[in-house]
C-alpha cells in the first residue's frame, strides 16, 4: 500500500499572526495504509541503553512509552535494516530525554519529528489525534494552487468553480502577503532546496500559510504581470467531491471528472483540432477504491479516442496497486510500473491489461499517445504511475516536476492517541529509477515558467496538446 500526501491540516497553519512551531516533516505529512497493531521487534538488533525509567503512570512515563513506540517501530519496519546501526541508536540517545521532559502532547510531537526528520525520507510524520479520523483535516478549498517558481509563489491554477476565480485571481499572479503577512517569511528561510523533501516542504509551508478552514475569508495581495498590486478576499469552501478515508487516517476528498476537450478549448490551447482528433481529459483527486468505477468508466469510453490526457496535478497518491489497474488500460501486456522493496518481502507493480469492459465486450486497450500532467504536488502512487508508463515508454509528463515522495507506507496507533506515520518499503522503476528523493519530470520541452502561466490558461495541457499533435493517432 502507498502513501499520500494529503491536503495540508488547516490544524498546522492559521491566518494568525502567531503561527505555531511546525517542523518540516509535519508539513509533508503523508499518509497510506491500514494501522500497525504491533510493533515487532527484530532479534539480536543493537539497541542502545535504556535510561531510567520515569516515575509509573505519570505524564513522563507515557511519553517515554510513546517515544519508544515511535523509535522500535521504525527499527523494525525500516526497508534499510542498516538502521538497526549506529544512527537510529544516536537519535534514541539524542531525543529520548528531551521526549520524556516534553509538557504537553504538541511538544512531544516536536521532539518526535525532529528525531524523524533525521531520517531525511517522505512518509514518515505523527499525524495528531485530533485530525486523525475527522473532516476538519480536509481544511477549506479555495480552488487555487500556487507553485514555488523562483524563489516565489506563483498562481499556476484557478478552478472555475471555486472562490478564487470568484474574487478574480488569474493565473500567473505573485502572492506576496497573506493576511498581511509577508509570504517571504516562510519562503526565504528554506532558500535554495538542496533535496526533493526540503522543496516538497517548501511547497507545503507556502500552501499551509495561504489555506484555512471552510468559512475563513483571508485577504490576500497578488502582484500581476504587469506589476499592477490586487488585494483580494477568498472565502473558503468544502473542498468538491466525497469524503473518503481510510483505516485511521483522516478522510480526504475525493473527485474525478471526465470529458471530451472540445475543439474551441483545443483552439484556445494552441492545438489544431482537425489535427488533434478526439482527446479524452481524466482528472481524479485521490487514488481511492471510491473512484475506480468511475475511472475505468472513463477510460473504457475513451477507447474511441485519438489521444488521452490524464491530469495528476495535486493528486497525492493513495493505493499504490490502483496504479497497476488503471495502467492496464494503456498496456496490452503485463508490463512492470516498478518493484517495491520491503525487510519481509518484494512485490513488483505490475500490470492488469483492461481489455474487457463491464458489459464483457472485447475492447482491447488504448493504443494512442497518452499524456500525464504533473505538478510539485503529484505524489506517491502518482509518481508510481507516472514514473512506471514513461520507463515503459507508454506516456509522457507535463508540468514542473513531481513531489519525489514515493516511499510505501502504512501508519500504527501511539498510546497517546496519535498516529505514526512510517515508510516499511523502497521503490524503483524497472530502470533502476528511485524515484523517492528525485520525482517525474517533464523530458519533452521545457517545464512551465511564470511567463507561461501568464500567458495561458493551462500551459501544461497547453504542451500536451502541442505533443499530441506531432504524435497523432490516426485520426478517425
Amino acid at each position: 500500500m502507498n502513501g499520500w500526501i494529503p491536503p495540508l491540516s488547516p490544524h498546522l497553519f492559521c491566518h494568525t499572526r502567531q503561527m505555531p512551531r511546525v517542523s518540516l516533516r509535519q508539513l509533508v505529512l503523508i499518509a497510506a495504509g491500514s494501522a500497525v497493531t504491533a510493533a515487532c521487534t527484530t532479534p539480536n538488533a543493537p539497541t542502545a541503553p535504556a535510561p531510567r525509567s520515569p516515575p509509573e503512570g505519570s505524564l513522563a512515563e507515557l511519553n517515554a512509552d510513546v517515544f519508544d513506540q515511535v523509535w522500535v517501530v521504525v527499527r523494525d519496519t525500516h526497508p534499510d535494516p542498516s538502521i538497526n546501526l549506529g544512527a537510529w541508536n544516536d537519535a534514541r540517545l539524542q531525543f529520548r530525554q528531551r521526549a520524556i521532559a516534553s509538557r504537553d502532547d504538541i511538544q512531544l510531537r516536536g521532539v518526535l519529528e525532529d528525531m524523524l526528520e533525521t531520517l531525511g525520507e517522505s512518509h514518515f510524520a505523527i499525524i495528531p489525534n485530533s485530525v486523525s479520523g475527522t473532516a476538519e483535516a480536509n481544511g477549506g478549498w479555495s480552488g487555487m494552487t500556487v507553485q514555488v517558481i523562483d524563489g516565489q509563489g506563483i498562481v499556476t491554477q484557478v478552478d472555475a468553480r471555486g472562490p478564487a476565480a470568484a474574487a478574480g485571481i488569474k493565473t500567473g499572479w505573485r502572492i506576496t502577503k497573506s493576511e498581511g503577512d509577508s509570504v517571504d517569511v516562510i519562503l526565504k528561510p528554506f532558500g535554495e532546496p538542496r533535496t526533493s523533501l526540503e522543496r516538497l516542504s517548501r511547497e507545503r509551508a507556502l500552501s499551509g500559510f495561504i489555506g484555512g478552514r471552510p468559512g475563513m475569508s483571508p485577504t490576500y495581495t497578488l502582484v500581476d504581470a504587469e506589476g499592477a498590486e490586487h488585494t483580494v478576499q477568498v472565502t473558503f469552501d468544502d473542498p468538491p467531491g466525497e469524503a473518503v478515508s481510510f483505516g485511521n487516517l483522516p478522510p480526504f476528498p475525493a473527485e474525478a471528472e471526465s470529458r471530451w476537450l472540445s475543439p474551441p478549448e483545443i483552439s484556445a490551447l494552441g492545438g489544431d483540432p482537425s489535427k488533434c482528433g478526439r482527446i479524452g481529459y481524466l482528472r481524479f483527486s485521490i487514488w481511492m477504491p471510491a473512484l475506480s468505477t468511475r475511472i475505468d468508466d472513463a477510460l473504457f469510453e475513451f477507447r474511441s479516442s485519438d489521444a488521452v490526457v490524464i491530469d495528476l496535478r495535486g493528486n497525492p497518491g493513495g493505493l499504490g496497486l490502483m496504479a497497476t489497474g488503471v495502467a492496464g488500460h494503456f498496456l496490452a501486456d503485463p508490463v512492470s510500473l516498478g518493484t517495491m522493496h520491503s525487510r519481509e518481502s518484494t512485490i513488483n507493480f505490475k500490470t492488469n491489461p483492461r481489455t474487457v469492459d463491464r458489459t464483457g465486450r472485447a475492447v482491447g486497450t488504448f493504443a494512442g499517445p497518452l499524456a500525464l500532467l504533473i505538478d510539485p504536488h503529484t505524489g506517491s502512487t502518482s509518481e508510481i504511475f507516472a514514473a512506471g508508463l514513461v520507463d515503459a515508454k507508454r506516456a509522457e509528463c507535463f508540468g514542473r516536476t513531481s513531489a519525489g515522495a514515493a516511499l510505501p507506507a502504512t501508519t500504527h496507533g501511539l498510546k497517546n492517541g496519535d498516529v505514526l506515520l512510517h515508510a516499511i518499503g523502497d521503490f524503483k522503476t524497472p530502470s533502476g529509477l528511485n524515484i523517492e528523493g528525485t520525482g517525474v519530470s517533464q523530458s519533452t520541452g521545457n517545464a512551465p515558467t511564470r511567463a507561461d502561466y501568464t500567458a495561458s490558461s493551462d500551459p501544461e495541457l497547453r504542451d500536451a496538446i502541442a505533443w499530441i499533435q506531432s504524435h497523432p493517432r490516426t485520426i478517425r
